[in-house]
């Protein structure tokens, strides 16, 4: 009986013999190295092209397939990376996006970093353009597109870690007038934590559901995915300081009926229109759960986060100290 192989199993046995060439190699090479028979590795290779990861160059009858470098990258690369990226977005050269952010996915710089310091500071600079109106609305719509495939490509071409037990999280907003810009945001938390072994699960924009029984609806959909008790962090991005009145409402109500204990980030672009002070009091601690962050206007929420990767750092402290 033939073996079977996963593909992730498979891309990474290919991306490793082709990293070891400079020329490329054939599929019978790929064969023999990766020890795949000849049949298996075809099909994988012309699935792995059509993904974007490899590339192929006939030479004859024969096809050399190979990794399209841009250029050696590594973390301290971050900026310069952020701006080809920037430059190929705005530039609408969607294949060479998808390159850049191959290449440094394959040369393992953290697809979490990618999603924080690449991809959501090009959709930031183009709202800000879109605003100062140096930008148009189509132009806006396109690259905001753009970015959300970008997304997508880091979620399915990233190592995501063993699955946790018990360790979920769900991600809505609560802007009456929603954007592209916060669906991004929150679908890179959503991507952030997946990646980290975290089952996310992004229900998106709420406000239009904003009502008496939202809460009862929460509660029944919270119940419903962490049937047995566990650790749980719900991730709320909303678009403006002056909805926090409603959240806070929603978020009391929702941890008074729940029998489980839950735990409450508030994120995005949100985060910068916050008073400092409330900030402080909900980022910089060992524990994550801000000194003195109850004594202020939203007592419901635990942790205030600048960013995805904080918290992404934030929920991975709580998995690990808390016990529900």
């Amino acid at each position: 009986m033939p073996k079977r192989y996963s593909i992730e199993e498979v891309k990474q046995r290919i991306i490793d013999v082709l990293r070891q060439s400079d020329s490329g190699l054939s599929g019978i090479e790929i064969a023999e190295r990766t020890g795949i028979n000849r049949v298996t590795i075809t099909k994988y290779l012309n699935i792995l092209e059509t993904m974007g990861i490899i590339r192929r160059r006939s030479m004859g009858p024969v096809n050399l397939w190979y990794i399209q470098y841009g250029m050696d990258l590594s973390s301290k690369d971050i900026l310069e990376l952020q701006q080809v990226y920037m430059d190929a977005l705005f530039t609408y050269d969607e294949d060479r996006a998808r390159t850049i952010l191959l290449n440094a996915i394959h040369s393992n710089i953290d697809p979490i970093l990618l999603m924080s310091d690449v991809v959501i500071p090009t959709v930031n600079t183009a709202g800000e353009l879109y605003a100062r109106g140096r930008m148009s609305t189509m132009d806006l719509m396109l690259i905001n597109n753009l970015a959300m495939e970008s997304l997508d490509l880091i979620k399915f071409n990233a190592s995501r870690v063993e699955v946790k037990k018990d360790a979920y999280a769900v991600f809505i907003s609560m802007g009456e007038k929603g954007s592209r810009r916060e669906a991004i945001d929150m679908k890179a938390a959503s991507i952030a934590f997946y990646i980290k072994g975290w089952r996310p699960f992004l229900l998106g924009n709420v406000a239009s559901e904003a009502g008496l029984f939202l809460d009862i609806d929460m509660v029944r959909f919270i119940n419903r995915i962490w049937r047995d008790k566990g650790k749980g962090i719900i991730l709320l991005y909303i678009s403006a300081a002056e909805e926090f009145s409603t959240l806070n409402e929603l978020i009391r109500s929702v941890k008074e009926k729940l029998e489980k204990s839950i735990l409450v980030i508030v994120g995005g672009r949100v985060v910068d229109r916050l008073e400092g002070k409330d900030k402080e009091k909900g980022s910089d601690t060992d524990t994550g759960v801000g000194v003195g962050v109850k004594d202020t206007a939203y007592p419901y929420i635990d942790y205030y986060a600048m960013d995805i990767m904080k918290a992404v750092e934030w929920g991975e402290r709580m998995y690990r100290s808390l016990k529900f």
